[in-house]
């Protein structure tokens, strides 16, 4: 897997990725990782080639000018379903229909769709019969505190990933780590969500670092519904917020009472999200996930001083929602021959980093076969 994301990070390079790279074996990470050791925290060390919000959509353009003229790509193009025949005691992918009935023949189809898609691939692919496994659902907050508390780890270390087990038998993860950026609202086909974002371009930032605290929510039989399960929840903020996202001062949670416009005022951060609505996530957010977050807000505290002070800032609600993870072969196909499923909505992955190196490793795949077959040409893929 490192050998494919390091293929990953080498093609953004091409296409014009900075080449600043972080060092997680410096003696200040070091330090860092034995004061989280000691909070129950555990640190995963990893080298981060920070992008920015601008510097990503400039290699986006440049990878998709590359393949303007070798590939066929359609944008705002919704697939209906997957086309199948029977083969022997199975089945095989023959291509994807689409929304309005034009079909798309092909020899190999590859699904990856990003998150927002999961529902649909989950939909399709029990309609086939394929076996699925029930995938946990992440819920938690976007954080924002000042950029003084979270310097060290963001010089050093640019995103610090900490995992910790609570009391309560759940995992809390830091995801998504933005110094000097913006908390934003992300649009999940009509349910808001919490986001965040940071620019390359240090002129373009603020003064506040954000970053996402997820708590895993893995489910029993016979619940099978983690993603309405989110959504949800997420609908509940969005009710109490008029449409948006709730804010909330940390010493508000721990005092268990709502946040005010007016307590938002008076604190030490100026929220970057200004459509955010102040609110009581108390009221959205289940128990354990709750005292998971404060379980996490205080051993984190014990690394960053200042990060569990009464000022920071809690949005809700994030979520990332991953698809009923299908049963693949250690090549990421389906028990339908030639239907390959990857990516962060399909539960392959988390990141664009690992969805890229799923992609390649799924070409590789396929190029191998066709390479044992004699090098026979097969159509071109359908590209979800």
């Amino acid at each position: 897997m490192l050998g494919l994301i390091k293929y990953v990070d080498e093609v953004n390079l091409v296409h014009g990725a900075t080449h600043t790279i972080t060092d997680p074996t410096t003696d200040v990470v070091k330090s860092i990782e034995q004061r989280a050791y000691a909070a129950g925290l555990k640190l995963l060390r990893a080298q981060v080639r920070h992008l920015g919000t601008e510097q990503n959509l400039e290699i986006l353009k440049s990878i998709a000018a590359y393949l303007a003229d070798k590939i066929e790509m359609r944008f705002k193009t919704e697939v209906a379903d997957l086309l199948s025949v029977k083969e022997g005691g199975g089945h095989r992918a023959t291509g994807v229909v689409l929304k309005g009935g034009e079909e798309l023949l092909a020899d190999k189809v590859v699904v990856a769709p990003g998150r927002d898609g999961s529902a649909w691939l989950t939909e399709v692919l029990k309609k086939r019969r394929i076996k699925m496994q029930s995938n946990q659902v992440d819920i938690g907050v976007r954080v924002e505190t000042s950029d003084v508390v979270m310097r060290e780890i963001n010089e050093h270390l640019y995103e610090g990933k900490f995992v910790f087990n609570t009391s309560v038998g759940t995992r809390v993860r830091t995801f998504c780590s933005n110094p000097s950026g913006h908390v934003v609202v992300e649009n999940h086909s009509g349910i808001m969500a919490a986001n965040g974002h940071a620019y390359k371009d240090p002129a373009l930032g603020s003064a506040n670092t954000n970053f996402a605290l997820l708590v895993s929510h893995k489910f029993t039989e016979p619940f099978d519904k983690p993603n309405e399960y989110a959504r949800e929840i997420c609908e509940r903020a969005n009710d109490l917020s008029g449409g948006g996202v709730i804010v909330q001062k940390y010493g508000d949670i721990l005092r268990g009472r709502r946040s005010t416009a007016a307590r938002i005022k008076e604190g030490f951060l100026e929220p970057t999200l200004k459509e955010a609505v102040p609110g009581d996530l108390g009221l959205v957010l289940p128990y354990n996930t709750m005292k998971s977050l404060i379980e996490m807000v205080e051993a984190l505290d014990k690394v960053t001083p200042g990060l569990a002070s009464e000022h920071t800032l809690f949005y809700g609600v994030e979520a990332k929602f991953y698809s009923a993870r299908p049963q693949l072969t250690d090549r990421l196909e389906t028990e339908i021959a030639g239907l390959y499923c990857g990516g962060d909505g399909a539960g392959i992955t988390r990141g664009l980093a690992q969805a890229g190196a799923a992609g390649v490793w799924i070409a590789r795949a396929i190029a191998d076969r066709l390479e044992r077959a004699g090098g026979k040409e097969a159509n071109a893929a359908a590209l979800l």
